[in-house]
C-alpha cells in the first residue's frame, strides 16, 4: 500500500495492531482487555501483572529507520507527554506485526530527555509534533 497521512488509513493501522497486541498477550494473560474508544492514558490493561501498554505502528519507520514519537498533537500535550502507559508496543512492520519494539516508557523518556532527536512534524496531516528517533536507540 502507497504511504498517506491520512488519520483514517492511520486509524485503521493503529486499531489492527492494538487488536493483534490483545489476542497475543490473551495466550499467557487472558484478562488482556483493550480500551475502546478515545482513551489517550494507554490502549491495552493488563490485570494480571498490573500493567497498561501504549501500542504503535507505524507505516513508514522501516522505510525512514526512524520512530516517531509523538509528543503534541494541535497545540496540546499528548503521546510520550500525557500517557500513562507503563510500556510501549512500537510496530516498525504494521502489515504482519512481526517487528515490534518494547520498551518501558520511562526508559523511553530517558532516551528523549538524555538525546538531541530532532523533533519534527507528523501524524494527521502533521498537526502533531515528534521526536525522530533512529529504531537501533530503542532496545
Amino acid at each position: 500500500m502507497e504511504w498517506n497521512s491520512d488519520f483514517n488509513t492511520d486509524l485503521e493501522f493503529s486499531k489492527r495492531a492494538e487488536k493483534y497486541t490483545e489476542i497475543e498477550l490473551q495466550k499467557k494473560y487472558p484478562k488482556t482487555k483493550r480500551i475502546t474508544g478515545y482513551h489517550k492514558e494507554y490502549d491495552i490493561i493488563v490485570p494480571e501483572v498490573d500493567k497498561t501498554i501504549e501500542v504503535k505502528s507505524d507505516r513508514r519507520t522501516k522505510e525512514t529507520g526512524n520512530l516517531f514519537i509523538e509528543c503534541e498533537s494541535r497545540g496540546k500535550p499528548s503521546g510520550i507527554s500525557t500517557t500513562k502507559a507503563d510500556v510501549w508496543f512500537y510496530y516498525i512492520e504494521p502489515k504482519d506485526f512481526k517487528q515490534v519494539k518494547i520498551v518501558r516508557t520511562d526508559v523511553l523518556k530517558k532516551l528523549i530527555k538524555d538525546n538531541k532527536f530532532r523533533k519534527v512534524k507528523g501524524g494527521d496531516n502533521n498537526t502533531s509534533w515528534g521526536y525522530l528517533i533512529p529504531k537501533d536507540k530503542v532496545s
